[in-house]
């Protein structure tokens, strides 16, 4: 084992040490505190850390990564005292970690390096009997419409594979990096968050809609427009639990046609068993008109007292990406271990990727390793 193999895994080892004292520490948490007035400042927050390899069939690339897929935050809502109804204030940032949909083989960004991006969420919420308003930055409609997931693997598993470890490239059967890479070809035309106006209707029969408008304010040079709907439904049968969402995001380019994708999940949770079944797909209308199919089988088992142990096998099925012609082809399989008492989750993912087009280049296949732990206070 390198050198280099052997310091990361020490340092996760280490932070997962830290995470798991923490967790075990009687004062762990962030206590609500009362401002006057009848207003109540409510902060949260989670820390992810996680070792994670990528083999691109000649090199084996590994990092310590804060997970891109639940990235480590702290927020705050400042509201009124016992009530989400009327006027609140949620702050919300990521903690500038490295991001595991950053690293690549040619590229390690530092450990930290917090920046203006790491806004998630700075906005005024209003909650009335006519639905819900947002105003400032955060998600925009379709913001994890791609994402529903009674599994709750999300943070090792799920559609946005990009978020995963989109900035590693595959390399070609001759040696050479591609230059194309895992963000250009599994996107899931998730939504994204910007500065926008949102506004959600009530719950009606378990349906709900949200539209919102925006723009890009944190990233220089973007003088694109941002709008979108979308359409969520969430039911208990009683045995089954079934959540689903429907959504179309649009752009209109400065100076130039207006782009739009469209994307959508649907979850269904078996209680008496914990089996769960997961679909999603999305289609981008634009340039090569790329589409995609990703499905994710769980089980939910009761193999230990401390908590649930979350088993999965997922795959994802793509074609006409950077390419008309191309295929996009995916599998993984990974276990969650959650420890109820600590809101801990420690966790494992491997996935296996592939790709080819009607060129004569052809790529080897990669191969990623995560392993992780997640904790929420």
């Amino acid at each position: 084992m390198s050198k280099v193999h052997s310091a990361n895994i020490a340092i996760f080892f280490a932070a997962v040490t830290f995470v798991s004292g923490a967790a075990h520490a009687e004062t762990f948490g962030l206590p609500s505190a009362s401002i006057g007035n009848g207003w109540t400042y409510d902060p949260y927050g989670r820390f992810v850390m996680a070792y994670q390899a990528f083999d691109d069939g000649q090199d084996t690339t590994s990092n310590i990564v804060d997970m891109s897929t639940s990235t480590s935050r702290f927020g705050f809502y400042l509201k009124r005292k016992d009530t989400d109804d009327g006027v609140s204030f949620q702050f919300e940032t990521g903690l500038g970690l490295r991001g595991s949909s950053k690293t690549s083989q040619t590229n390690t960004p530092d450990l930290f390096g917090w920046d203006r991006k790491q806004f998630r969420q700075v906005q005024v919420i209003y909650r009335g009997a006519f639905g819900t308003l947002r105003a400032g930055q955060g998600s925009m409609a379709t913001d994890s419409i791609a994402e529903l997931d009674l599994g709750k693997t999300t943070v090792v598993a799920k559609s946005n594979i990009s978020e995963m470890g989109g900035s590693y490239q595959f390399r070609t059967t001759g040696g050479a990096l591609s230059g194309i890479d895992l963000g250009d070809t599994f996107d899931s035309f998730d939504g994204d968050r910007k500065f926008r106006l949102r506004y959600d209707t009530p719950d009606w029969n378990g349906f709900s809609i949200a539209a919102a408008y925006g723009e890009e304010i944190l990233t220089s040079g973007v003088d694109d427009t941002f709008y979108d709907v979308a359409l969520r439904y969430a039911t208990d049968l009683g045995r089954f639990k079934l959540s689903a969402g429907l959504g179309n995001s649009y752009v209109d380019v400065a100076g130039g046609a207006t782009d739009y994708t469209t994307a959508g999940s649907v979850s269904v949770l078996d209680k008496n068993t914990g089996l769960n079944l997961t679909l999603a797909s999305g289609r981008d209308a634009t340039a090569t008109q790329p589409s995609y199919v990703w499905a994710k089988a769980g089980w939910d088992a009761d193999f230990a007292s401390a908590g649930v142990t979350r088993l999965y096998i997922e795959g994802f099925w793509g074609r006409d990406y950077v390419s008309a012609g191309s295929e996009s082809e995916m599998w993984g399989l990974g276990v969650m271990q959650r420890i109820k008492r600590y809101n801990l989750d420690v966790f494992a993912g491997y996935r296996v990727f592939s790709f080819s087009d009607t060129s004569a280049t052809q790529y080897q296949d990669g191969e990623a390793l995560q392993i992780g732990a997640h904790i929420t206070f």
